[in-house]
């Protein structure tokens, strides 16, 4: 099978040739000589998707933005202020970059206050009209190389994201019908664009991140069904409705809302993270919703630079044992970019991430034999 056959097989909860596999590395990570042999494993073996997006701007907003760097500790940090310049005025954050991560931290938040929900809420929109032959350009590049998912926002994790967490969870108790103006005119603005975009064939595959933050420990169940159900029903109901098919990114303790993520519309969840990390033993999610759910990860590349590689293997094994049988699972790490960050053990790092990808390759073909 070409790469696209085979994670279209699966996001199809069907058995393919072989497990994909999804893998990368940070570019730090592939310019280190040491990562050669990881690079040629992922050059042949790895199954990663493809991605396509329009410019969904700000908050829904059509925006320009620009930043500006307010202090730099070399060696140590650098502090940058970034400003969104939206209809409804500007919005700005400072985000701290320590040099040991290429992650960066909050010192500031673009939403400071409820009034800048009401700024959002009550600015004018029209949705801007996209291009859909960037797509189409783009599954032509890509071929049968990969399967392109289309990048669809998520309104309540987007909030979220943009404000201090003391500040946006007090929100949804001390401004209940100020959140529910704002995440109903998301939601709206989303499918104004999305549904032209749906018709000119754009799809049938997305990707969408932000629901980490409304699962446990940020949120209660009846929480969840207040501020996620209807209105992320709303969004995964057009895809449906257009034969499409929505995988999302959800760290965290997903184990008890897998169900109920099928029963308001996801297809598919990517990293099913195990225990310690999180909740998700991935045997009890196949039998639980694997029949009607991709179900993707399960290796937990954060431990990778304290593992040996046999017990990666012995890992890899177990979630091809747990999550493979009848198709619909992608062998892939908890981790972004297989762990291979600044500062960590690289050379344990890589020898646990090559580990994995052979021993996926080596037992994940079909009929199974693990």
């Amino acid at each position: 099978m070409t790469r696209r056959e085979r994670l279209k097989r699966v996001f199809d909860c069907q058995e393919p040739d072989r497990v994909p596999i999804e893998m990368s590395i940070t570019k730090e990570a592939g310019q280190d000589p040491r990562s050669a042999r990881l690079r040629a494993l992922i050059d042949q073996h790895a199954d990663n998707f493809a991605g396509w997006s329009p410019n969904w701007g700000f908050l829904l907003m059509p925006c320009t933005s620009d930043s500006a760097e307010i202090e730099n500790r070399p060696g140590e940090f650098r502090r940058v202020r970034q400003t969104y310049h939206t209809p409804a005025g500007d919005f700005s954050a400072i985000h701290w970059h320590p040099a040991s991560t290429t992650d960066y931290h909050w010192q500031e938040h673009h939403l400071k206050s409820p009034d800048d929900l009401r700024r959002l809420r009550d600015v004018a929109y029209e949705p801007p009209r996209d291009d859909p032959s960037a797509f189409h350009e783009t599954v032509r590049k890509v071929g049968e190389s990969s399967l392109v998912l289309v990048g669809v926002p998520h309104p309540f994790g987007a909030l979220a994201r943009s404000a201090k967490r003391e500040d946006f969870y007090a929100w949804l108790h001390l401004e209940r019908d100020l959140i529910h103006d704002v995440l109903d005119v998301m939601v709206k603005r989303v499918l104004a664009r999305l549904k032209p975009l749906l018709e000119a064939g754009v799809g049938p595959y997305f990707s969408q991140c932000g629901m980490e933050l409304a699962i446990d420990p940020w949120m209660s169940r009846p929480m969840f069904e207040e501020y996620i159900t209807p209105y992320d029903s709303r969004i995964y109901g057009l895809i449906h409705q257009y034969g499409g098919k929505t995988r999302i990114h959800c760290h965290g303790k997903a184990m008890r809302y897998l169900q109920r993520f099928v029963e308001i519309g996801i297809d598919g969840i990517e990293p099913c993270e195990p225990p310690p990390q999180a909740d998700v033993v991935l045997a009890e999610a196949k039998k639980l919703v694997g029949d009607r759910m991709l179900l993707c990860g399960n290796i937990p590349s954060p431990q990778f630079q304290f593992l040996h590689p046999d017990e990666t293997e012995a890992l890899v094994k177990q979630a091809i044992r747990d999550g493979a049988p009848g198709g619909g699972f992608i062998l892939r790490t908890t981790g972004g970019e297989a762990g291979t960050w600044p500062c960590v053990n690289l050379d344990r790092v890589l020898a646990n991430a090559e580990r994995m990808m052979e021993v996926g390759v080596k037992y994940g073909r079909y009929p199974l034999r693990v």
